[in-house]
């Protein structure tokens, strides 16, 4: 019989603000094991934050909950120490549900860089990340997944992650992706074909260079070769 794990419900929320032409960390409260671990001001005004859950991994009924709230002119950069990890969840056990939620004000920059999350064999996971643009702000995000550690001899043979990302600005919805790993698409042609690490790269510009961008974009694609 597997021994029951306990679970842990973990909140965290983190403010900045521009003062004196420096991005700086002006609230921030935590309840649970999720943390600020180190903020660090650059010299080019941004700040750079970790953000550290410090038993290194969900396992089955554990939820995490980020909101990261950055005001007008901000400039920061998010990532984690090291890579997350979403462990086996026990028979009849919850999903470990993890939602962040990112605003971004008026002429702010936000870069989101986690590590990869590390999902081991029978993880049942559940992700949702929500971010709302300004229109004169800007976003910069990636999500990795990796299904076991190959190198390691472990595989990722059952089990299911669903992931849901959406960004607005101004309330309306401009990209929304959904993934959905299951034991029905892992090695199907339409599935991830046998891959076990992927990962999405999402880049909003700023509203008014949005045409200058989608016109960047296109001269790239006429320089690939053809498929």
């Amino acid at each position: 019989m597997i021994p029951h794990q306990p679970t842990w419900s973990a909140r965290l929320s983190v403010h900045l603000a521009q003062i004196n032409d420096q991005t700086k960390l002006t609230f921030q409260k935590h309840s649970g094991p999720l943390r600020v671990q180190k903020h660090f001001p650059q010299a080019d005004g941004s700040c750079h934050i970790y953000i550290l859950h410090p038993p290194g991994g969900l396992v089955g009924g554990d939820s995490l909950f980020v909101e990261i709230l950055a005001a007008a002119n901000t400039h920061t950069v998010i990532t984690s120490p090291s890579a997350g990890k979403a462990y086996r969840c026990a028979e009849n056990a919850l999903d470990q549900s993890v939602t962040q939620v990112i605003d971004i004000g008026e002429n702010a920059h936000l870069e989101w860089l986690p590590q990869e999350t590390i999902f081991f064999d029978g993880a049942k996971a559940k992700i949702d990340n929500r971010v709302a643009l300004h229109p004169s702000s800007s976003y910069l995000g990636w999500e990795i997944q990796t299904l076991g550690r190959r190198a390691s001899g472990e595989s990722f043979s059952h089990g299911s992650i669903t992931q849901t990302s959406q960004i607005w600005r101004s309330e309306k919805r401009c990209h929304r992706e959904r993934l959905q790993v299951s034991d029905a698409n892992r090695h199907s042609a339409w599935g991830l074909n046998g891959a076990s690490v992927l990962g999405t790269l999402v880049a909003i510009p700023k509203e008014d260079q949005q045409i200058r961008t989608e016109s960047a974009i296109q001269a790239l694609r006429e320089l690939l070769p053809e498929p």
